[in-house]
């Protein structure tokens, strides 16, 4: 529930937390998993790792409603279940509000996977062909 809440926060505060188009991506693509892809950890790593790098991202323009629920909305849970609900409700109504870049967040997390795949392509191709010379020095 933290990876969700904290994003959706960000996003509710995008003009403190998405300064530069990487944080602003980092946190939409983050909500994007939170709640698309059921906060599959390998997808949150390979976002990491595609904006840590090199990127040419625009930053969209920052939204004036983002979302009918806020932070006060989950503090007013009377037990960890309800909490948990209250989180998921609120990122939902933030995800709702940004259904205008629902496609660039897409977008972004599928350049993460694909930065990923590429990077594991490039290691795994590069262990066969050592392995390969390795066994040339050998005959």
């Amino acid at each position: 529930m933290h990876p969700l809440a904290f994003d959706a926060y960000c996003m509710q505060h995008a003009d403190s937390y998405g300064v530069s188009a990487k944080s602003y991506a980092a946190h939409l693509t983050r909500l994007c998993c939170g709640l698309e892809y059921s906060g599959n950890p390998t997808i949150y790593a390979a976002i990491q790792k595609w904006l840590n790098g090199t990127v040419e991202i625009e930053k969209p323009v920052v939204l004036s409603y983002r979302g009918r629920m806020t932070v006060v909305d989950v503090r007013a849970a009377r037990n960890v279940e309800e909490h948990k609900q209250r989180v998921r409700e609120w990122a939902e109504s933030v995800w709702e509000a940004y259904s205008s870049q629902h496609d660039l967040a897409h977008t972004w997390v599928e350049a993460a996977l694909t930065a990923k795949d590429k990077k594991l392509q490039q290691h795994s191709k590069y262990r066969i062909c050592s392995h390969h010379d390795d066994n040339k020095g050998n005959r």
